[in-house]
């Protein structure tokens, strides 16, 4: 199937879409391609601050428990020599002086906290003092609670201690102040300005939260799809950032674990806030294309558009032209292509119309249908003719020389331009072709187109009827004016004749040659004032049409024998004209 076409109805839409539209395509994708290199960069900025700031706070509470850890994994290899006996006494007493300790508590299992307690190395306190821990793993960590004995909030470590057969016989405890193990991301500006929180990542319950997630007691209980995504990439990996769905995203996450709670670090961010500097260069990229493109269309407004306006002006004066209407000179406005253009058709249109006065002053002498048939063939221009049969009309007005003489120069012009303006047209309605004027005759010719002679022949009558009648009528004009009536021959012929273009290449008319335009001439001297008379060979072509008035047999001169001549009238079951 063929593609279809689309055409622009007008140079300034051609050239808008043709300009913009490449602007467009180039603006939206530098626009594009920076917005997501932009936009890719600070997703990356963000990733990078976001996890630094979880790694600090990771690693300011990892801090302040290394003490305390250190200590119990201390506590856990005091061994069972002399210099060891009160050495788990020394270190419980330095874990309650740290910072947030709020008590130590040593809890032996099957009668070793008497033991331990009275000095005794045997037992329970041998077997622990010789046994093994493995060092720096907490078996329980638990949730901040309010304290009964401190009445503070606080969070607990426990070991167990193990003897050298790995039984449990005892476990050690310490007791923190909560506020004191976050403080280190609790004053932290990151921490107020987003929302964030502490996760236990083992149930999902959410041990600190800040902002707008205060009071809230477990992670993903809105429904919330990042929130539930977070929750189940901290059981997956230790750090990470997610995204929620949109463009931009309406919020984003990023976690960090801690390697000594199960505790995991979150914060959320409102996304259009962290992608805001990427949004505004959006925005102001489109308020800067959509200016760009209105400067365009303005430009070619402004400079297209008259040239535009001048091209439009002259497809419509070129119509006019056609037409025949030449108007005024365009105004040319400017020296380009265009101005050129407009000088052009200024040149052309003085042409035209100095062509249009000659046709107008001297057209006249060649019938305007005739002169049609010429254009459409160009071989008719060409000097030179062809032998064809033809009707030949001749007519003269009785008795003119004699009348010439009572009328002055002016009185006789008018005289034959109204006897010749009555009688041309109704040569050109039956298509006759005018060949000369001869003096106050009229020598004409009737040529078969796509007919034959005979139809021809009748056109020539159907005229010849016409112009009779037509002169009764240009004779009341006459004396209504104090002008003498005129009476008129008129002599009709068939046969052949030469048709074509006689003269020379410089000055040429058409016309035709041949006996049968002689004869014609000496047939219309035959006929009498208001007579159409006719030869016998048009006679016997329109005999059934025509009523025969009067029969002439007379001696022509170039025929050696007499001839005979009809003068006829229309027949009476014939229309009359």
């Amino acid at each position: 199937m063929p593609m279809k076409r689309y055409y622009f109805k007008t140079l300034r839409a051609r050239l808008a879409v043709l300009l913009v539209l490449p602007v467009i395509v180039m603006l939206m994708t530098a626009g594009l391609g920076g917005f997501f290199f932009a936009r890719d960069r600070m997703i990356k900025q963000w990733r990078i601050s976001v996890r630094l700031q979880l790694e600090r706070a990771a690693h300011e509470i990892e801090t302040r428990l290394s003490k305390p850890v250190a200590l119990m994994a201390l506590f856990s290899d005091s061994g069972t020599g002399k210099a060891n006996v009160g050495l788990p006494d020394a270190i419980v007493q330095r874990l309650e002086t740290l910072p947030g300790v709020v008590r130590v508590d040593v809890t032996w299992y099957a009668g070793a906290a008497d033991d331990h307690h009275h000095g005794e190395r045997s037992g329970a306190m041998d077997a622990i003092h010789a046994g093994r821990f493995k060092q720096g793993t907490i078996v329980r960590m638990s949730l901040p609670t309010v304290d009964k004995i401190s009445n503070q909030k606080t969070v607990s470590m426990t070991m167990i201690l193990l003897d050298g057969a790995d039984t449990a016989v005892g476990h050690l405890e310490i007791v923190l102040q909560f506020d004191v193990l976050v403080s280190g991301i609790t004053t932290s500006a990151w921490w107020h300005s987003a929302m964030a929180c502490i996760v236990d990542r083992d149930t999902g319950r959410i041990v600190l939260a800040s902002g707008q997630m205060r009071g809230r007691s477990l992670l993903g209980e809105t429904g919330s799809p990042l929130e539930q995504s977070v929750k189940t990439k901290i059981f997956q990996e230790t750090v990470g950032t997610l995204w929620a769905p949109g463009h931009p995203p309406d919020r984003v996450a990023g976690f960090h674990s801690l390697r000594t709670f199960p505790w995991t670090l979150v914060v959320f961010a409102d996304g259009k806030t962290i992608l805001a500097p990427i949004i505004d260069f959006r925005n102001g990229f489109m308020i800067g294309a959509l200016l760009l493109i209105v400067f365009v269309l303005t430009i070619i407004h402004l400079t297209i558009g008259r040239m535009s306006t001048t091209i439009r002006h002259l497809a419509w004066r070129a119509i006019l032209v056609a037409g025949g209407d030449y108007g005024e000179k365009i105004r040319v406005s400017s020296r380009d292509e265009i101005g050129r253009l407009a000088e052009s058709f200024n040149i052309m249109i003085e042409g035209l119309r100095e062509k249009e006065t000659i046709r107008r002053k001297f057209g006249h002498y060649v019938d305007p249908d005739f002169a049609r048939v010429l254009l459409k063939k160009p071989e008719a221009g060409r000097l030179g003719g062809r032998r064809q049969d033809v009707v030949v009309l001749m007519t003269d007005i009785r008795g003119f020389t004699p009348m010439t003489k009572n009328l002055s120069p002016e009185d006789t012009i008018e005289v034959l331009n109204g006897y010749f303006s009555a009688m041309i047209p109704l040569l050109q309605r039956h298509h006759g072709i005018i060949v000369d004027f001869v003096g106050d005759g009229i020598l004409a010719f009737f040529e078969p187109a796509d007919e034959s002679l005979a139809r021809a022949t009748e056109r020539c009558l159907q005229c010849a009827f016409e112009m009779h009648t037509a002169v009764g009528g240009l004779n009341r004009k006459m004396s209504m004016r104090n002008l003498p009536a005129l009476q008129m021959g008129i002599g009709i012929n068939c046969g052949p004749v030469v048709v074509g273009n006689i003269g020379s290449q410089t000055r040429k008319k058409y016309g035709i040659v041949g006996a049968v335009v002689n004869i014609t001439q000496r047939i219309q001297a035959e006929a009498g004032a208001g007579e159409v008379v006719v030869s016998r060979s048009v006679y016997e072509m329109v005999e059934n049409r025509v009523r025969v008035i009067r029969r002439i047999v007379t001696p022509l001169k170039g025929i050696a024998s007499r001839v005979r001549l009809y003068a006829i009238v229309p027949s009476p079951t014939q229309p009359q004209p």
